[in-house]
């Protein structure tokens, strides 16, 4: 494997590698250009073909020609020693030359039975009818190299064989069924196909939908030698370059869905096929978005799916909101229907998990119902965003049924959801590792989340004067870690924060707080922050100083005593 590995980065020109996507100016023996990893104004990003490595002088990346291709393409290393083993002529020991043959003529199967779907499109009237009923363009065809599968019975099967494949593999292919014995015949028939490509681009496999009546109402290609259904997402070859721009995607039910987004300018939507979303998905966009919004069907099993897919996103480590079309209609129909903008604005009117758990409550129950109480308390329990608990117990506080004062409702309500929260077996682990168990603890856990929401507005240019003045009293942050850092800060910087990195500005005799800081620019709760966001985080923490405060009161003071204080100090009327 080392002698590959060597053999690749000397056969791979890294200087022609890395021009592909940066446009590079020789200066001495080096090459120049702008870097693609961060908003480069001035040429920082140096490539030596000496060397064989790039390197940026201002964000720090660095690597090689298997570092440059695992960083571009979001892929692992097996993937990019590949992908380079194929540009450079190396044949890997791991790659049997038959098996390499094999799969070879897989992909040439694969691509025999796609000419072979297109080409049968505008023979076939009800396929041509079809598809103008769903108003697909003959570009949109084209685009989404959409074709159909006639209902003849062995036309593809002919096609194969007259082309010299052998029939048992394209079996195993999921392009035609049978036997040596009894004869083969199409899999697919009487089918709109479309083709399926994985996130490189490589055709992998097919989806049909019955044109007409008939069950069952789609056929996707089984698992085979080139495809595995919970690794791979329809679309994701063509929204993958906007998810890493955007930083965000938007999945939906099936692919006409994912088409209509398309045709609509969203152009990160994809979708799952003929399967529930797996973790393997979420990991795979993972590489490539942070956040998700699932849009799908406001139906019953819509609602259940959509559940599921926040769970296995959210474990994962992405944002997740959940987005809906009215009743009755999905982005296809919406499309047609409304237009645009319509899919546009459906997938941007999202809610957070919590949001959409309350929502559908309030739509079943009112507020005198028990059951809605009940349910309420474990949704609010169950998320793991302190703010956002906090929001909702304060937003439903005043409809707390039997309890007229609104602090009084609050305080009962919140020790509700505290009661429900220290009940499930999962406090424990959410409370030792934070958010995300399944992904590597990080600094920035032993920080409250309106804590790791104030510090993120300090490494944002954009908020970062308006926030600093509320760093001035250290009382406010919850736990000691927040404490420290924000009292090192100011004491480090009395004339308020200067320009720059801010995870760069302490010295090395601050390392701690360096650390800190750095884990808090790579926690996911400073991403998408807004004045919004910033304003509710200090008002939490405003409020938790002043329940501190009067706490510490009521215990010096007695509960009498307090409240003789209390009312000297209520406002005079005007």
């Amino acid at each position: 494997m080392a002698d590959e590995i060597d053999e690749i980065r000397a056969r791979v020109n890294i200087v022609d590698l890395v021009s592909q996507s940066v446009l590079l100016k020789k200066t001495g023996n080096r090459y120049q250009g702008l870097c693609p990893f961060h908003q480069d104004r001035n040429p920082s990003f140096s490539v030596t073909p000496e060397t064989g490595r790039y390197k940026c002088w201002s964000c720090g990346e660095t690597g090689d020609v298997f570092n440059w291709v695992m960083k571009t393409r979001n892929v692992e290393f097996v993937e990019a020693l590949q992908v380079l083993a194929e540009l450079a002529g190396v044949v890997l020991k791991t790659q049997n030359p038959k098996e390499r043959t094999v799969r070879m003529n897989q992909r040439s199967a694969m691509a025999e039975a796609l000419a072979f779907f297109q080409e049968q499109l505008p023979q076939h009237k009800e396929a041509v009818e079809y598809c103008a009923s769903r108003s697909l363009a003959k570009d949109i065809l084209e685009k989404w190299e959409i074709g159909y599968a006639p209902d003849g019975g062995e036309a593809l099967t002919a096609r194969l064989r007259k082309k010299g494949f052998k029939l048992a593999d394209c079996k195993t292919l999921f392009l035609v069924d049978g036997s040596e014995t009894q004869g083969y015949y199409d899999k697919f028939r009487r089918r709109l196909m479309f083709p399926i490509r994985d996130e490189k681009g490589d055709l992998v496999a097919f989806g049909g939908r019955i044109i007409g009546d008939g069950q069952p109402k789609y056929i996707n290609s089984s698992d085979t030698p080139l495809y595995k259904k919970s690794k791979v997402l329809y679309a994701m070859n063509v929204a993958k370059e906007a998810m890493r721009t955007e930083r965000e995607a938007v999945l939906v039910e099936g692919y006409l869905d994912v088409i209509a987004c398309h045709c609509a300018g969203v152009n990160t939507a994809f979708a799952s096929l003929g399967t529930s979303l797996t973790q393997d998905h979420a990991k795979l966009l993972r590489r490539w978005c942070d956040a998700v919004t699932v849009l799908y069907d406001s139906d019953t099993a819509g609602q259940k799916a959509a559940e599921r897919a926040t769970e296995i996103l959210s474990a994962e480590g992405l944002r997740v909101r959940i987005a809906s079309v009215p009743e009755g209609k999905d982005p296809d129909t919406l499309l047609k229907a409304a237009g645009p903008e319509a899919v546009k604005l459906a997938a941007k009117s999202s809610l957070t998990p919590l949001e959409y758990r309350v929502q559908l409550l309030k739509k079943e129950y009112s507020y005198a119902d028990d059951e809605f109480w009940k349910l309420a308390v474990a949704a609010i329990a169950g998320e793991i965003d302190e703010l956002q608990r906090a929001r909702f117990i304060d937003n439903l506080a005043p409809a707390y049924p039997k309890i007229r004062d609104a602090a009084h409702a609050r305080t009962a309500l919140r020790e509700q959801v505290d009661r429900a929260r220290r009940a499930t077996p999962e406090y424990a682990v959410i409370n030792a590792t934070g958010p995300r168990p399944s992904r590597p603890v990080n600094l920035s856990l032993s920080l409250k989340a309106a804590e790791v929401v104030v510090f993120g507005a300090v490494l944002d240019a954009q908020f970062r004067t308006e926030i600093w003045p509320f760093l001035q009293d250290d009382a406010h942050f919850l736990t000691p870690n927040g404490r420290r850092l924000a009292a090192e800060l100011v004491k480090s910087f009395p004339d308020g924060p200067p320009a720059g990195a801010a995870r760069q500005w302490l010295p090395e005799t601050h390392k701690g707080a360096q650390e800190l800081l750095a884990a808090v620019e790579q926690d996911e709760r400073t991403m998408g922050l807004s004045k919004t966001i910033i304003t509710d985080a200090t008002a939490y923490l405003k409020r938790k100083l002043d329940e501190r405060i009067v706490q510490n009161l009521k215990e010096e003071q007695g509960e009498g005593r307090l409240q003789e204080i209390m009312s000297k100090l209520q406002p005079h009327k005007l």
